[in-house]
């Protein structure tokens, strides 16, 4: 390609003005190393001007050396006039390339990250003049016919195509075809522009299957695989979901042991988000005594160290007034906090502070108070972005009124999107609905197929579930073994009503050997895990003689157990309560117990 000839004068001029502007340019790049030199952020304005000061020194330092008489000077055009073109030419090197696209428009944001690939092979050579190089090792070398730069926008033209691109903070982004080339000065730091390694991509690829939220949907084993590998190459953060995703597997033996050993692997490799997992252990009281202030702490240290969503978490305490000298709620200090994770580059601390500034004008707090309105534009956000949670929330607005009126209609409609995204909450809530035939017609077949999909990722409800559909044999065949096999993982995971069925068919040796002693155990096991029915069920062994001998006293004691545990805002809690109370006024009145022990009893 054909260059036009410069002076020797101006081509010296250009030349160090070059270097001067390269050596700006790369200021932008981050460094560790405090002695290395000082490179403060300067604005768009304030670099442009120290160009110009630059190039005036630089013109004002050859005149006073040059021999030639200020008569014989150039006058031949130079095309450098134009100040974007200043401001970029230099050489760029491609140290990375973003693989997907910024949105799948029907799935909400997926990857905000650039991956690494800094081997030399991608080059972008831009001259003051508009002209250039294009270097890409993939699909060749061009020269660049024109180039122009205005403000934070860049045009690249081919021999046979023109690239759009962009400018921010020194790097500059080409999107060739929906495939992005993300350039940075030649020499600086590739923490610029926060590329990730191939192995960190692994763990957003993870998290898009994990929420559902990439061209394939939602596939949990996807993502477990993807957060495998990565934590095998050494990725902290992959240790974080691997504990996230532990935490909320009901099928699997010790999981809360798991998970919380994951999260503190991943606070050992430096990953502030296993200190967010094991903050939410503490809130739980899982593997560790319940402590909301110490959670907070956590957080705190999370948010200190960088992970944004570590505020929104310490939003969520401050909503409920459990944070460390709380005297109250506090709605508006919350959303603050949540407003902080809300400029984080990662999409998940974005989509669950959105999330959370929903809940506190769904459920109010200190000086904000509830507004539904406010509450399901919120969700709808953090739904928008891929965060299920959200889409479920609104549908249990509507399914339960919750400051809307009761609409099981679109409830339902909410709950499909939420299913859609893997939530298994929702798979549960929208199960319930076809099994009772609310909002929609009677649907067992459909009430199964939902429950197992919940049970299978997780939910020690949806298990409970599946276990009744299977022992009465409704949207599927009959199958006890099956159903002793769902009730016991429920029971793993503490499910209090899942007792009272495994002592059931231990009772009467339904899927599994007649085992009256192991009958009573679970029944015991479940009236201390807050079952009524449980509660009831040891009540009756000992009042009748069955799975034990007759104990009135003990009788007494465990149908009292069971008043205290019925929910009365629930319907199947109030039969319970009122099955238990029934029988101790049937001990009364047999003279097996006092009425003064039966009132001291249930006080």
């Amino acid at each position: 390609m054909k260059k036009r000839g410069f002076s020797k004068r101006v081509l010296t001029a250009l030349f160090a003005l070059l270097i001067s502007s390269g050596m700006i340019l790369s200021s932008c790049g981050k460094s560790d190393d405090a002695s290395e030199t000082s490179k403060g952020k300067k604005s768009k304005k304030t670099e442009t001007a120290e160009v110009i000061v630059d190039e005036t020194e630089s013109a004002s330092e050859l005149s006073s050396d040059t021999t030639e008489p200020t008569t014989t000077e150039t006058t031949e055009p130079t095309e450098t006039s134009d100040p974007g073109r200043l401001q970029l030419a230099g050489t760029y090197e491609g140290y990375a390339k973003q693989t997907k696209a910024e949105f799948y428009p029907e799935k909400g944001t997926v990857n905000d990250y650039p991956i690494l690939q800094n081997d030399g092979s991608f080059r972008l050579v831009l001259n003051a003049d508009g002209t250039g190089s294009w270097e890409d090792a993939q699909t060749g070398s061009y020269d660049i016919v024109e180039w122009t730069a205005d403000g934070e926008t860049v045009s690249v033209t081919l021999p046979d195509r023109t690239i759009p691109g962009t400018v921010r903070n020194g790097l500059v982004c080409m999107n060739d075809a929906d495939m992005f080339w993300f350039y940075a000065q030649d020499g600086a730091d590739p923490s610029l522009f926060g590329a990730i390694t191939p192995d960190e991509a692994t763990v957003v690829t993870g998290i898009d299957y994990y929420f559902g939220i990439g061209p394939e949907g939602y596939d949990v084993d996807k993502a477990v695989s993807c957060f495998q590998s990565a934590a095998a190459a050494g990725v902290p953060d992959a240790y974080y979901w691997l504990g996230r995703y532990y935490r909320n597997s009901t099928l699997c033996i010790d999981h809360y042991t798991t998970a919380m050993e994951y999260f503190e692997k991943a606070i050992e490799l430096g990953s502030a988000y296993g200190l967010i997992g094991k903050g939410t252990m503490y809130v739980a009281g899982q593997t560790v005594n319940k402590d909301t202030a110490a959670a907070y702490e956590l957080y705190k240290q999370a948010a200190d160290a960088g992970c944004l969503m570590g505020f929104a978490y310490m939003g969520d305490i401050i909503r409920t007034g459990k944070a460390p000298g709380q005297s109250g709620t506090e709605g508006s200090r919350a959303i603050e906090l949540c407003e902080k994770a809300l400029s984080s580059k990662h999409w998940i601390d974005r989509a669950y502070a959105t999330f959370e500034i929903g809940c506190v004008y769904e459920y109010g707090a200190g000086d904000i108070s509830k507004d539904a309105t406010n509450a399901i534009e919120w969700y709808k956000k953090a739904y928008e972005m891929g965060y299920g949670e959200a889409a479920e929330n609104i549908a249990r607005m509507y399914d339960e009124g919750r400051g809307v009126s009761v609409d099981h209609g679109t409830a339902n409609y909410w709950y499909e999107i939420a299913v859609a995204q893997g939530n298994i909450s929702a798979a549960v809530g929208l199960g319930y609905n076809y099994y009772h035939g609310i909002g929609t017609s009677l649907n067992y077949e459909e009430a199964f197929r939902l429950y197992l999909f919940a049970a299978e990722n997780g939910s020690k409800v949806g298990a409970y579930d599946v276990g009744i559909l299977y022992k009465d044999g409704n949207g599927t065949p009959q199958n006890y073994a099956e159903a002793f096999r769902w009730f016991e993982a429920a029971a793993r995971d503490e499910y209090a009503l899942a007792y009272t069925f495994l002592g059931d068919m231990y009772k009467d040796g339904l899927g599994v050997t007649k085992n009256e002693a192991m009958a009573l155990d679970r029944y015991i096991e479940g009236a201390l895990h807050g079952s009524a029915w449980s509660a009831s069920r040891v009540g009756d062994s000992y009042l009748y003689g069955e799975c034990t001998s007759v104990d009135y006293y003990k009788a007494l004691d465990f149908y009292a157990l069971g008043m205290k545990n019925a929910d009365l805002d629930d319907e199947n809690g109030k039969k319970a309560y009122d099955y238990c109370q029934a029988r101790i006024a049937e001990m009364v009145n047999k003279g097996y117990i006092r009425q003064d022990q039966a009132n001291a009893a249930v006080s």
